[in-house]
């Protein structure tokens, strides 16, 4: 018998920034992305392996994933099931570990499981 996908969640963050969200609260994958930047420069989506109770301090926690999203464009994947062992969250900034908002917030959607 063929091993099934489990079903994706889709999740959207309107202008996201430095404020860090919980897309999965526990184990799960992070199986795409669609990311639009309206800013003048790159912007980056930071995903962290941490629980939902766990903390993300911007520009010191390292994260697992940092997509630089160029200026003015969007930027996609799907079928990717990134594994993420305590949880899935995720911030927007200037750089690839840094803890700047853009100017502008970044729609970011993400699909987890």
């Amino acid at each position: 018998m063929p091993q099934l996908t489990p079903l994706t969640t889709p999740k959207l963050y309107a202008a996201q920034t430095t404020t860090v969200r919980t897309a999965k609260n526990g184990p799960g994958a992070l199986n795409g992305w669609f990311v639009t930047n309206p800013n003048a420069s790159t912007a980056y989506v930071q995903f962290f392996d941490v629980a939902g109770s766990g903390t993300v301090t911007l520009g010191t926690t390292v994260p697992v994933l940092s997509l630089g999203i160029p200026s003015t464009a969007a930027a996609n994947m799907n079928g990717c099931n990134i594994e993420f062992v305590n949880g899935i969250r995720l911030a927007v900034t200037t750089t690839a570990t840094g803890s700047t908002a853009p100017s502008t917030g970044c729609d970011v959607n993400v699909w987890v499981y």
